[in-house]
């Protein structure tokens, strides 16, 4: 009865929500704390802002630096044209060093509006940009920010001869540091683009999830947000490190960072000639450091491992919605293999976790050959991005904040497939292509409206939109965002316990 009720509800909601397009009327040049600027107006009246230069360029002596203020400039900007990508993996024709630059996205009618702000992080690994433009999300009478940050070696390396210069004595988080500087912009200039500053919500996917994870972890960032929504957010074994200590899973990020560069260290020399000759590397080289990107709790920005904070309930106090897709492994099958038979998938788990652990081991073991796959995809979700996006929810139940979790499922290519990861990133921003079946589109609709509303209001329930249960720690409640929604409860919540319980275990200060 109830799944009628909302496939009801969800056919209904096409006619009953309709979306506000403003004319945008906020006379030019706009003024920012570093000069004046004008943007361009789009066909549908959204002003769009690009290329604002939010700190100094990261370069020469202020690589592996906390950003700086960027500089004033004089006469009227045109920021028209976006900033250059930072230095990532996958080539850009448009990507430098010289990469802290925002835009924005406004649908304000005149700069008194006070429109929810939304600060879009974008994911790809903290190693490459995967990412969408806000111009269609800036008709729903929000202004919508997208902001750079470094990455790779750029934006995560830790490393002895840094921390020696530095003087909190740490090093690595400038991604960390430049999301701070960015939202420290937004608190000082939004407002000039009709934006409210005591209404930003920052939101992310991915690695852009695993940073929504990390700025709720830090209390620097109090008060520069007030509202969270991660998407999939990538927070894993592999990316949380100790500065100078082992943590149970990875080398201490200084060690990691000694090794990437020892090739271009002398031991005959001291600290200050070896940053020397590190920060005269071209920026191809600094790429080519293998070195793993990761949160560094270094005493400082992160006095003891995000996983305490929120276990502790020790996180920024503020809503938040969290989720995942439901097949967020499948676009990882290709690299990490699949194994081809049910000895060989045990095999594989005993190594990736602790073997005297026997009781997750055999949560993601198959019983049955045909349930290889399917496995395989459930442990490759819930390691990488399921968990964490879980313990945000917890973590804001646990401590009487609000909380709403989504699980994604739509597969337009493949209907009869799980979603994979970042199929749901085009339906936020609704970036569908033109050929997208017309359920889709209802779809993207109704996320945009679930985002929005949430961003205006801390919750994403409003008229015309099949109801969003409030999460919490009985049922574990969640809506399913797909063609047809349903609600649910206790999605994988035994595996997601063992987990929780496994890394508990294995964590060390």
């Amino acid at each position: 009865m109830k799944n009628k009720l909302f496939k009801v509800l969800f056919r209904l909601f096409s006619t009953l929500v309709a979306l506000p397009i403003s004319a945008f009327a906020i006379e030019g040049p706009i003024r920012v704390e570093n000069g004046l600027l004008t943007g361009i107006e789009l066909d549908s009246g959204v002003q769009a802002f690009l290329g604002i230069p939010f700190a100094k360029p990261p370069i020469g002596e202020l690589r592996w630096k906390p950003p700086q203020a960027a500089e004033a400039w004089s006469g009227v900007k045109a920021a028209d044209t976006k900033g250059p990508d930072c230095m990532s993996g996958r080539r850009t024709d448009n990507m430098s060093e010289d990469c802290l630059y925002l835009n924005v996205w406004s649908g304000a009618q005149s700069e008194t509006d006070k429109l929810p702000v939304m600060v879009w992080i974008h994911g790809g690994g903290w190693k490459n940009k995967a990412t969408y433009d806000g111009d269609i999300l800036a008709e729903n009478d929000v202004v919508v920010v997208s902001v750079n940050y470094r990455m790779n070696a750029f934006g995560w390396m830790a490393h002895p001869a840094l921390s020696q210069e530095s003087d909190k004595r740490v090093s690595g988080n400038y991604g960390v540091l430049d999301h701070l500087a960015a939202l420290e912009w937004v608190q000082n200039n939004i407002e000039n683009f009709g934006g409210d500053k005591n209404n930003v919500t920052i939101f992310g996917e991915s690695a852009g999830g695993g940073s929504m994870y990390a700025l709720l972890a830090t209390q620097r960032s109090e008060g520069l947000f007030h509202k969270v929504i991660s998407q999939s957010t990538w927070i894993n074994s592999s990316n949380v490190t100790n500065l100078k200590t082992y943590n149970g899973f990875m080398d201490s990020a200084e060690d990691l960072g000694l090794r990437a560069t020892e090739s271009y260290i002398d031991d005959n020399l001291d600290y200050e000639q070896n940053l020397r000759r590190l920060r005269n590397l071209t920026a191809d080289e600094v790429l080519s450091l293998q070195v793993p990107v990761s949160l560094v709790v270094d005493g400082w920005l992160y006095p003891k491992p995000p996983f305490e904070v929120f276990k502790e309930g020790q996180q920024i106090k503020v809503p938040i919605m969290s989720g995942y897709n439901d097949g967020e492994g499948i676009m990882y099958l290709r690299r990490f293999g699949l194994p081809q038979s049910i000895f060989f998938q045990r095999e594989k788990r005993e190594a990736q976790i602790d073997s005297s652990d026997s009781d997750i081991t055999d949560l993601y073991v198959a019983r049955e050959p045909s349930e290889i796959r399917a496995t395989e995809i459930d442990y490759i979700s819930d390691e990488m991005f399921v968990r964490a996006s879980r313990e945000l929810a917890l973590a804001a139940a646990k401590a009487g904040q609000d909380a709403f979790l989504y699980v994604f499922g739509r597969n337009m290519g493949q209907p009869d497939e799980r979603a994979s990861h970042y199929m749901e990133v085009k339906y936020v921003f609704n970036k569908l292509p033109k050929s997208a079946p017309k359920e889709d589109e209802r779809l993207s609709r109704a996320m945009m409206a679930y985002w929005t509303q949430f961003a205006r209001s801390g919750n994403p329930n409003r008229d015309g939109l099949p109801a969003w249960p409030p999460f919490n720690l009985t049922e574990q409640p969640h809506l399913r965002l797909d063609v047809v929604m349903t609600q649910g409860q206790n999605d994988r919540r035994e595996r997601l316990d063992a987990m929780d319980a496994y890394y508990a275990d294995k964590l060390t200060p």
